[in-house]
């Protein structure tokens, strides 16, 4: 009877082991990812917030990760440095996309898995995060913008306990919202990129929303449905991007029907309106809009096709 409580413990013990070998392998091989199809691309899900494969050719998109509550956060719309994170279990990671949006590879990983960071700002060449140390501690978690060098060695720009929430880069000036508990609100502060600082200047404060713009390299700030500075002011939707003089915004419209428009900022004219967008890249002075439905482009002196 003993022998066969030891072989069941033995036999229990060697899945365990086994299941712990097979876990850390698919962790390790996660992010290692190549597409060798022609009509396939590696593109990112605006409203998911998700990497996955669009097929150019059927117009269907399909995550790329199949795991629960794991999810990719870019620069903007996208970039070619994603990070990814597990919502619970954390595991944040920053991967790296190819120009030709064909392979995914992960640089680097955090250390200390009580460690996260987010996409904050870039401007095309350089590219700031914000990192929470110790982040599970609500008491003692230490936040700081920060970026990294090609050695993957972090470099801080500012170490603040403020609650860093949005960031924006206008003129080498790195502006960020931070939210306030007590009023429930957001105030935006800036940091000149040019020179060392060891604090933001307050720039503004009681905003509604946490969500900077930039366009024709001039701040805009926002509130529930506006987008808005002291010159002039756009209507707000889920999500908006401001690319050359055009807003792109993807939104459900009075069906919950998911759509694009398409606006030029130097009349307000609607250039177009597309059903099941994915996301949007410019090309050669196109704009491609990537949808369920189709691929679209627009020419960036408003012929649409």
């Amino acid at each position: 009877m003993k022998r066969v409580s030891k072989c069941v413990c033995l036999i229990f013990l060697l899945m365990i082991v086994t299941a712990c070998s097979k876990g850390n392998e698919i962790k390790k091989n996660l992010y290692k990812n190549e597409i060798s199809k022609e009509n396939e691309v590696f593109l990112y899900n605006i409203t998911k917030q998700q990497m996955g494969r669009y097929n150019k050719d059927r117009f269907q998109w399909s995550p790329l990760y199949e795991q629960d509550n794991l999810f990719q956060y870019v620069f903007g719309n996208s970039s070619k440095f994603v990070v990814s994170g597990h919502s619970s279990e954390n595991d944040f990671v920053l991967l790296n996309v190819s120009e030709d949006k064909k392979k995914i590879t992960k640089v680097l990983d955090m250390e200390n898995n009580e460690d996260i960071f987010f996409p904050l700002a870039d401007d095309g060449k350089d590219y700031y995060y914000v990192l929470y140390e110790d982040a599970n501690n609500a008491d003692s978690v230490k936040r700081s913008i920060v970026t990294f060098d090609k050695n993957n060695q972090v470099h801080t720009l500012l170490s603040t306990n403020e609650r860093i929430t949005s960031g924006i880069i206008v003129n080498s000036i790195l502006y960020y919202t931070v939210y306030e508990t007590e009023g429930d609100s957001y105030s935006v502060y800036s940091l000149n990129l040019n020179e060392s600082n060891e604090y933001g200047n307050l720039v503004k404060k009681g905003l509604a929303t946490r969500e900077l713009y930039n366009l024709h390299n001039e701040l805009y700030f926002s509130s529930e449905d506006k987008i808005f500075n002291d010159s002039r002011s756009f209507n707000k939707k889920y999500e908006n991007f401001f690319v050359n003089n055009l807003l792109i915004q993807v939104y459900p419209d009075a069906n919950q029907d998911l759509i694009c428009t398409v606006m030029d900022t130097e009349n307000n004219e609607i250039l177009g309106r597309y059903n099941n967008p994915v996301n949007f890249e410019v090309q050669n002075k196109i704009l491609y809009i990537y949808c369920e439905s189709g691929i679209y482009t627009l020419d960036l002196g408003g012929e649409a096709s």
